[in-house]
């Protein structure tokens, strides 16, 4: 899966930026956000945050890298919100992008290309969700056990079949008493 997050859309929902901002703050918020969502992917997750250039560091490139993450400002004349648009129609393939924001005229487009769209809540959902283990490799043939051989199946027997006759075992066995 790739991942496309509107990154000043989810400082907002998360909380990590403040009205007043102080010199810096910005800044301070892009980065807070960067290193929740890094430890959040690991540095595996194709995983693009798209931010508006207006609020771009002077003096940095348009496209960065941030422990795996893909950084974008959007280009000078367009918004996050048209760069991102622009990345969905441009999907080789959308059925396989994740586009998170709750701005809706990126939920839509997303949708019309086939991509899932979630929410800053469905992405919190995601993430505290534990992953699930990997299925239990099946066991080759020659690892199964051998049958067992009619002496052995009539040593058990002369040593626990005595037992198929004791009431005490047979009321603890009585499945039927549980229906």
């Amino acid at each position: 899966m790739r991942y496309l997050i509107d990154g000043y859309n989810l400082i907002h929902a998360l909380g990590m930026i403040q009205r007043d901002l102080p010199p810096g703050g910005l800044e301070e918020s892009r980065r807070r956000l960067l290193v929740f969502l890094a430890k959040a992917f690991g540095k595996d997750a194709a995983v693009t945050i798209v931010f508006d250039a207006q609020h771009a560091p002077r003096n940095i490139s348009r496209l960065q890298t941030h422990q795996g993450l893909h950084i974008e400002f959007a280009p000078a004349g367009q918004s996050a919100d048209d760069r991102i648009e622009t990345l969905i129609e441009e999907a080789a393939e959308p059925k396989a992008l994740v586009v998170i924001s709750n701005d809706m005229r990126l939920q839509d487009a997303a949708r019309r290309r086939g991509a899932r769209s979630w929410s800053h809540e469905a992405l919190l959902d995601f993430l505290d969700k534990p992953q699930s283990p990997a299925p239990p490799e099946k066991a080759d043939s020659a690892e199964k056990p051998e049958p067992v051989s009619p002496e052995e199946l009539k040593r058990w027997m002369q040593e626990f079949g005595h037992l198929q006759d004791d009431p005490e075992l047979k009321e603890f066995f009585d499945l039927d008493r549980f229906e």
